[in-house]
């Protein structure tokens, strides 16, 4: 066997729980939103089925391999586009025994499709919106608000499990917390994240650090009967003790992005290709999904305490320049966090001895049957 250095050991050592993968089914979109981070794309054409299969299969044999069985996102361009999503669904869910999850904006559902979806195993779909309906209009199309709103409650009256993404701008955000509580009655998931500064976000105002703490904190305090999570991981920052309950940047951890042509991104936003479908162990095992996987990052990300349990936005940090770098928009210097070298290298070689005894109870639970205490 090939020397491997300890970090790349200790990375493969980390099987998330959780594994989600994204795959993109195809280009096209029925909508033209603002804040699209692949707006400018180039245009691929759509895989024909046996291929989209195919991909699938490739998942769930990496899946094999390291121990997990992960749900696919199916995402696009608009996966209702596709005649053939109800055989997909029914691939992931039948053959394979895994769980799908459904991006889409709610325009083209029909009460037949949703039942078809269903019937075929689909239990989770994603509709995006982003407020009221003049906001959300003004983004994503006329009409837009309407058709997604009354997808929402039908799906929710044949008993799918529903999140709303939302986008927040220096835009929506005044109407945010009003929107999200007028909704809170159907006991919804609340997917929110700020809007990533590329493709057609780039051109959209970004909410001040006064507005970024406001969000975390409201998430953090929230009571109703909707849960909300927020995908931005530096909201971890503004409470230090909420912040260990939490798994940070998600991006080459227990989550990875399959485009239409295959290739394949620690996660789609962040645009910074890995490999391709054809070799997923390459892909996952190479040294910047290893690096990402153990964050070993750059700036003050590489120095915070918090890094295991946040890690900072890639997507923001590449946007500056450095993908392992830090992301400026965090609090972690006010809540003290962060560490000098001395103590980075003590808290990085804790860590390292923790992934150590981790690993080695695996294994001893693998030789006796059972759990080791």
């Amino acid at each position: 066997m090939p020397w491997r250095s300890l970090d790349a050991r200790l990375a493969d050592a980390i099987v998330p729980e959780y594994f989600a993968v994204q795959m993109h089914l195809l280009h096209a979109c029925n909508l033209t939103c603002a804040h699209c981070y692949d707006i400018d794309h180039p245009s691929l054409a759509m895989p024909p089925t046996a291929e989209i299969l195919r991909r699938i299969d490739a998942v769930y044999a990496l899946g094999h391999q390291l121990g997990v069985v992960p749900d696919i996102h199916l995402s696009g361009g608009e996966p209702t586009l596709r005649r053939d999503l109800v055989a997909i669904v029914a691939h992931i869910v039948q053959t394979h025994e895994g769980d799908a999850l459904l991006f889409s904006n709610g325009i083209r559902f029909s009460r037949p499709l949703a039942q078809q979806l269903w019937a075929a195993g689909l239990r989770f779909v994603q509709i995006s919106l982003e407020g009221p309906q003049p906001l959300n209009d003004a983004v994503r199309g006329d009409g837009a608000f309407a058709k997604a709103l009354q997808t929402l409650h039908m799906l929710a009256e044949l008993g799918f499990r529903l999140t709303v993404s939302i986008t927040v701008t220096a835009r929506n955000f005044a109407s945010l917390f009003d929107f999200v509580a007028g909704l809170d009655a159907m006991a919804l998931h609340f997917h929110i994240r700020e809007v990533f500064a590329v493709g057609g976000g780039a051109d959209l105002q970004a909410i001040t650090a006064t507005e970024r703490r406001a969000l975390a904190q409201w998430a953090i305090d929230w009571q109703g009967a909707s849960t909300i999570g927020i995908e931005d991981p530096v909201h971890c920052s503004v409470s230090p003790a909420y912040a260990r309950t939490q798994a940070g940047c998600v991006a080459g951890r227990n989550h990875f992005c399959i485009d239409v042509d295959g290739a394949v991104y620690p996660c789609r936003p962040l645009g910074y290709r890995v490999g391709h479908v054809d070799d997923l162990p390459a892909a996952w095992h190479g040294d910047v999904m290893t690096r990402l996987r153990l964050r070993q990052l750059d700036g003050a990300c590489g120095h915070c305490q918090l890094r295991h349990n946040c890690g900072g936005c890639r997507v923001h940090a590449l946007a500056e320049g450095n993908l392992f770098g830090e992301d400026t928009r965090c609090f972690a210097n006010e809540s003290k966090q962060l560490m000098t070298p001395l103590e980075t290298r003590i808290f990085r070689a804790s860590q390292e001895v923790g992934w150590r005894l981790t690993q080695a109870r695996r294994t001893l639970a693998a030789l006796y049957g059972g759990e080791t205490h």
